[in-house]
């Protein structure tokens, strides 16, 4: 995990004429507040609530153009990913996101599609990729243990927007972003608490998730299986897998398609191999192989929530990214994905920002550019859910179908030109003024 020291007061930037706090310490958080601090004009602080920046899970995926967007918020983001991004290790997979075959019945094992895109699938480890993000971030400008509680946004009447946290502490800002994540208490200022919006819903699927080294995968899976991003497909269920660390490890995830209702008060809570088995039964070898590399004594299930689409992402001088504004199931892969363009169109507009009257009209900016293009990521996330479960309308099982969909349906997400959004966004900014 990212540890910097816990110096809570708040350092001011000599010089600067603009002063903006992110709430939230994770990928999305870090790449806003990076991209910031190249703003000689804007003082940058963080206010993460726990001890220390961390992140949970495992692996994750960052898509081409999430790629692009670390690039063109600095060149040291480019860098810190490169030096984490493990690729599919063939040759012959590497302009390949997932080979997607069939993991049961008459067809199983069969190709389906080979998603194709410039570079092909590339997955960092959740963990270390924040901890090399943490090293671009001065300590001076984080804070930790600030755990969110009321905002008073006081700039309608000349004011500045005051933050109020849990252990009693407040500091004073021209702008607040919230990327506090999907229990997030900037999403609940923004729409209000009885907002039907506000809360994260249940999709219907969860999964069971762990990496196991890469050695033991290729003994269970074989090398080609175990060495490049396979997603398995059958009915109500998918299974998915990727190299990460370099190749020394594998990410693995089954998920159930079909859960009416999640009955835990937890979102993550104990598993047994017994229910993967259940939830597997007939299928062919490469599933079967995935629960005896998944079957450890710590084997949990992570059920999975997404957002009702939000009216807006911002308020006044407040607003909200990733996955606070649109949280959505991990299908598509574009969680941190989409986190990340949001902090490269926010710091772009911010850095255009002069008087702490335009900030609004950023706000607005970033909310018009943003908002459609992610909360379609939310929706068509559970689509892809129910396209690798065999569910989805019109398609099901009919292999076919499937391919022609799986060929095409990342491109509008994985091409979008990121100069050409950053464009629209400062255009609509300009314009407003």
């Amino acid at each position: 995990m990212g540890i910097l020291p816990n110096d809570t007061s708040s350092v001011g930037l000599k010089g600067a004429t603009l002063s903006v706090a992110v709430i939230g310490g994770g990928i999305g958080g870090l790449c806003l507040a990076i991209g910031l601090l190249k703003h000689h004009h804007i003082d940058v602080q963080i206010y993460e609530a726990a001890p220390s920046f961390g992140e949970i899970g495992a692996g994750v995926a960052i898509g081409p153009n999430a790629q692009r967007a670390l690039q063109l918020i600095g060149p040291e983001l480019g860098e810190a990913f490169n030096k984490q991004a493990t690729p599919n290790l063939w040759k012959s997979h590497q302009n390949f996101f997932a080979q997607c075959r069939v993991g049961k019945g008459e067809h199983e094992g069969e190709i389906i599609a080979e998603q194709s895109t410039a570079g092909g699938m590339q997955s960092v480890h959740r963990a270390h990729f924040l901890d090399a993000l943490v090293k671009l971030v001065p300590k001076q400008c984080a804070h930790f243990g600030k755990r969110l509680v009321a905002i008073d946004d006081k700039t309608s009447s000349g004011g500045r927007v005051i933050l109020h946290f849990k252990d009693g502490t407040d500091t004073t800002v021209d702008a607040a972003i919230g990327a506090d994540g999907v229990h997030s208490a900037v999403r609940q200022y923004l729409l209000g608490e009885m907002h039907p919006a506000v809360k994260p819903v249940f999709s219907g699927s969860f999964s069971y998730r762990g990496i196991v080294k890469m050695e033991h995968a290729i003994e269970k899976l074989g090398a080609e299986s175990a060495q490049n991003c396979v997603m398995v497909c059958g009915p109500g269920a998918a299974v998915l897998s990727y190299p990460i660390e370099h190749g020394e490890l594998l990410n693995i995830v089954i998920v159930d398609l079909e859960v009416e209702k999640w009955e835990h008060e937890k979102w993550i809570v104990p598993a047994k191999r017994e229910s993967m088995e259940r939830l597997l039964e007939g299928w062919g070898k490469h599933a079967q192989a995935m629960i005896e590399l998944l079957d450890t004594p710590d084997l949990a299930a992570w059920s999975l929530w997404d957002h009702p689409p939000a009216p807006f992402y911002h308020k006044g001088a407040v607003a909200m990214m990733g996955d606070a504004a649109h949280a959505a199931t991990p299908f598509q892969g574009q969680g941190a994905g989409q986190a990340i363009e949001d902090a490269l169109v926010l710091e772009t507009l911010l850095g255009k920002v002069q008087t702490t009257d335009q900030i609004p009209h950023a706000f607005a900016a970033y909310d018009q550019v943003r908002r459609p293009r992610s909360q379609r990521n939310v929706t068509t996330s559970r689509e892809a859910g129910l396209l690798v479960g065999m569910k989805q309308e019109g398609v099901g099982s009919d292999l076919r179908k499937m391919k022609e969909r799986l060929d095409v349906r990342m491109h509008w997400i994985w091409n979008r030109s990121m100069e050409a959004q950053n464009a629209e966004a400062v255009r609509l900014f300009e314009e407003s003024l």
